[in-house]
């Protein structure tokens, strides 16, 4: 018998001014998330920020609260690492990517937009 795997859904835990920027297709924001959680039932949760550190923290306070959750390590800037597309809000594609800090490296084929 075949197991049936359940998709996780992905939550982007940055801040507005990142979000305006980009986001990884198919990402939730933190706020969607815990508006209706319950929506998302059974579904293993990966959350994911910049460089991990946000992330990290509401994945632990999910698992805390008894939720199937993980930290997305590496994170948005680990997406662009491995050269995976990134869309605006509105689902276009884009290469620009908001780093938080700009001490945080992009790679070259992206463009650092701190905000829209």
């Amino acid at each position: 018998m075949e197991s049936t795997k359940v998709p996780p859904v992905l939550v982007d835990v940055r801040s507005d001014a990142e979000l305006s920027v980009s986001r990884i297709s198919g990402a939730i924001t933190r706020e969607q998330f815990e508006s209706d959680p319950q929506s998302y039932s059974g579904r293993p949760v990966v959350a994911y920020c910049t460089v991990g550190g946000r992330s990290y923290l509401f994945a632990a306070k999910l698992v805390e609260s008894g939720l199937d959750a993980v930290n997305y390590r590496d994170s948005i800037l680990g997406w662009c690492d491995a050269g995976l597309p990134l869309v605006k809000a509105d689902g276009r594609p884009t290469t620009d990517v908001h780093p938080y800090w700009r001490l945080f490296k992009v790679p070259d084929s992206y463009q650092v937009r701190m905000s829209e």
